[in-house]
């Protein structure tokens, strides 16, 4: 079988949603994703020096890109995300694919971030026998578990009073700058996390078509953000599935306001506002390991873990290319 490789372009879209797609059907992770979805993605990547596609006999076969990040610390991990036709699988690609992405990334790592240590990564879904075992056959390491817990959306569930000396609010655009701080600072210090720049920000949440403002939401205290709840809805999932989620993509409060029932109540208010909109469903991902017990708060707003995910690492040399 003859390989033809090549970096992905905006034309290849539809081919590579189509495959994604195709790979889900098969693998049942519950990430689903519309061409519109590849369409941020691909305006995140550089499409040239950090992307292929894979093609036997004209039909693509594969796909594979790289994500850096705009402001690392530390150390850089770098996103690789990728996927092989379930018609192709088996036949030695995946193994041929993941180091040449490797490669792009720590090029593309180099040119911009220098000496600064990096990490090749990637997210499998641990139900997935043949992306773990092609992880670990290549030397990738499971640095981090991370849960993706749902609750249904109906009668059961608990609403929590909102503390004393605090106000909770609909995100407003005017406050956006404060929130991305806010983000920042509520995160610091979390495993693998860095600060969002201003374009992250933006890509993420307030220039993204999946951000939903309308059920995200701000604590207050004098005046100021202390805590949020951003939501996102990916219509896709709605499409192929029939059930409207609501995709909580960030919770946080600061250190100083932590254990006082904020959190909680930001979530209770977006569950009850979700499902006042007609959302049946609320999901979202935790670090298993997180250190400020935001597991247990999930829990206790009716949250179960429907998947684990495994965060694969594989430390990159630089030396030859430091000159």
């Amino acid at each position: 079988m003859e390989l033809v490789w090549r970096p992905l372009s905006t034309a290849d879209i539809p081919v590579v949603a189509a495959l994604y797609n195709a790979g889900e059907a098969v693998d049942d992770t519950g990430e689903l994703l519309s061409e519109e979805d590849f369409t941020e993605s691909f305006a995140e990547a550089d499409l040239i020096n950090g992307s292929l596609a894979v093609l036997v006999d004209g039909t693509l076969a594969a796909y594979g890109f790289v994500v850096l990040r705009d402001e690392p610390v530390g150390t850089h991990r770098v996103r690789l995300d990728g996927m092989v036709h379930p018609e192709f699988r088996r036949d030695g690609i995946g193994r041929e694919l993941l180091p040449r992405l490797v490669t792009l990334a720590r090029e593309l790592h180099a040119a911009r971030h220098g000496v600064m240590p990096m990490v090749a990564c990637t997210m499998v879904e641990s139900r997935s026998a043949g992306h773990v075992a092609l992880c670990e056959a290549l030397g990738f390491s499971a640095d981090r578990h991370f849960y993706e817990l749902e609750v249904a959306l109906g009668e059961s569930l608990a609403q929590v009073p909102i503390p004393a000396a605090y106000e909770i609010v609909p995100f407003s655009a005017a406050r956006d700058e404060e929130v991305r701080t806010v983000c920042n600072a509520a995160f610091a210090g979390h495993w693998g996390s860095v600060e969002r720049s201003p374009e992250e920000w933006a890509a993420s949440f307030t220039n993204s078509k999946r951000f939903v403002p309308e059920t995200s939401f701000l604590a207050l205290a004098n005046g100021a953000v202390v805590g949020f709840v951003l939501a996102r809805h990916y219509p896709v999932v709605e499409e192929m599935t029939g059930v409207r989620e609501l995709w909580i993509g960030d919770v946080g409060t600061l250190a100083e306001h932590r254990g006082r029932g904020v959190a909680a109540a930001l979530l209770s208010w977006t569950l009850a506002q979700g499902k006042a909109q007609g959302y049946h469903r609320a999901g979202l991902s935790v670090d298993s390991a997180n250190s400020t017990r935001a597991l247990g708060v999930y829990e206790r707003a009716g949250f179960e873990v429907a998947r684990t995910w495994i965060d694969y690492g594989l430390p990159v040399e630089l030396g030859e290319l430091r000159s």
